[in-house]
């Protein structure tokens, strides 16, 4: 049922099978998910402020 709402609500930018497996991950591994999810945007906020300051 959770894995339904995600997908229409988000399914048609991220895609179905990439939800799916974002979902079923959150679901067996709750916050250690969460955790790896964090570093992961961090290094990604990371090289785009590099990215950003190297096309200044």
């Amino acid at each position: 049922m959770f894995l339904k709402e995600v997908v229409e609500k988000v399914g048609d930018k991220v895609g179905k099978q990439s939800t799916s497996e974002r979902v079923e991950h959150f679901a067996k591994h709750g916050t250690l998910y969460l955790f790896f999810e964090m570093i992961n945007l961090r290094q990604e906020v990371e090289r785009l402020k590099r990215e950003l300051s190297t096309n200044e």
